[in-house]
Order: C-alpha cells, then structure tokens, then sequence
C-alpha cells in the first residue's frame, strides 16, 4: 500500500515536470497546440504528427455489487493511475487518443478469502443441524497495467469535449480475487465516458464514469468475474511547450 502511493506520489510529481523539461523545438512558437483542450475554440495544427498528453486520475465505486458462493454481497472498490496518451486528429469534430494507463493502487474491499463450515450441534431431542458456510473476507490490493487503450474526443478544440474509451490490460492481486479458488493475476477492461474541460493553456480537468470488469478468462479453477461503476476524475496536462496565443 506504502509502495503504491509512493509511486502514484512520484508520478503526479513528473507529468508537471515531464512538460517543461521538453525542448524547445517541439512546437514553434507560432503553433499553439493544445491536445485536449484546444485553443480559443479552435482546432490547432500540430507540428509533430503524434501530440503527447500525460493524465494522473483516481476512482471509486461504493457498495459495488458482486457475485459469491454465498450469494450476492458488497465491496468498496478504489483505483488510481498515471495515463500517458498519443493525439491522432482525425478531423476538426473527432480526435481519437491512444493511451497506456500505469495504476499502481487498486482497492477492494470485502474480499472473499476462505469458505469453512461452523461446526455442528444437536438441538435437543432433534437431529443434528448444520449452519451454513462462513465466509471470510479481506481487503484486497494490487496494480496493474492497460497497454490498449482508445479514446474518441468530440469537437477536439472546444472548451467542453465530450469522451468515449475503451481499456484493456491485467492485474496482479495479494490475494485471489474474488473468490478463494480464483488466480492472483486477473484481466481487466474498462468502457469510460465522460467530459474535459478546458483549464488553463495546456490542461484539462476530466470527470467520468467507467464500466470496470474483472476476469481471470477461465484461468482459475472458478471464474466469477466482477464489475463496477467506477466515477472517476483526472487532471491532464499537455507533453510539450506551451506556446504562445
């Protein structure tokens, strides 16, 4: 857990960092490009072919449903990653990014770690009775990686740009998730939407849900598979020099 926030600590230290460390040859000084949230409204020309944008995001989902031998049960589910992301205009309207998303923290809550049987005690004169199953549970941490990652931005040199994502990537757990018979090492996929807006000369605030699912693609002896509504937000900033107006 120390870990992981350490390193979730050094990367919102470096994007900011990353962005003035740049030459100043990446864009001249008569191009102003802004890869997620334009300028003045207006889309601008790159001079490079592939602008660069780095994103730090968090997010959570509370009291998430999930499936186990016992039946239906809750989990707080948190996530946290740094997103580094290439611009590929498409038109003055579209504008699809790829990206990579590095999450060093992942979180869940209530996790099913163990089933036993109580044992069993005569009620009086009547046959011997056997309670249910107990189930154990625990908090469960971990990290992972989406190599694969689209995302279609809407009217790319407005203020307000609306977004649609898809993610694709793995996880490696302390423990197996979400059941005592699953793997340690789960895939995951996200479908997101949200809107940027614009802050400032280079920078986006983000806000959004993601349609979060965990599998372990019939790896294990069982595969449950669990999802979650996962609200979001990040701060994006752009990877080159500012420019001027």
């Amino acid at each position: 857990m120390k870990r992981s926030c350490w390193l979730l600590a050094v990367g919102c230290w470096l994007v900011p960092g990353l962005a003035s460390a740049l030459p100043d040859s990446a864009l001249p000084d008569s191009t102003m490009v802004d890869s997620v949230g334009g300028v003045d409204g207006r889309l601008a020309r790159p001079s490079t072919p592939h602008p660069r944008w780095a994103m730090v995001w968090a997010g959570g989902a509370r009291h998430s449903r999930f499936r186990t031998r016992l039946g239906i049960r809750h989990r707080d589910f948190y996530m946290a990653g740094i997103r580094f992301a290439w611009q590929l205009p498409v038109s003055e309207r579209l504008a699809v990014d790829y990206f990579i998303d590095f999450v060093p923290l992942i979180v869940s809550t209530n996790n099913p770690t163990g089933f036993h049987e109580p044992p069993c005690e005569p009620r009086g004169e009547m046959p011997v009775v056997c309670e249910d199953l107990i189930m154990e549970t625990a908090t469960t941490r971990g990290y992972g990686v989406s190599p694969i990652g689209l995302q279609l931005r809407v009217f790319p040199g407005s203020r307000i740009q609306p977004l649609l994502g898809l993610s694709l990537g793995a996880a490696w757990y302390d423990k197996p998730v979400p059941d005592p018979d699953e793997t340690r090492l789960n895939f995951m996929g996200d479908l997101a939407a949200g809107v940027s807006i614009r802050a400032g000369l280079s920078g986006a605030v983000v806000l959004g849900i993601r349609q979060h699912h965990t599998s372990n693609a019939n790896t294990g002896r069982v595969n449950p598979g669990i999802d979650s509504r996962v609200l979001y937000a990040g701060f994006t900033r752009t990877l080159g020099r500012r420019g001027q107006r």
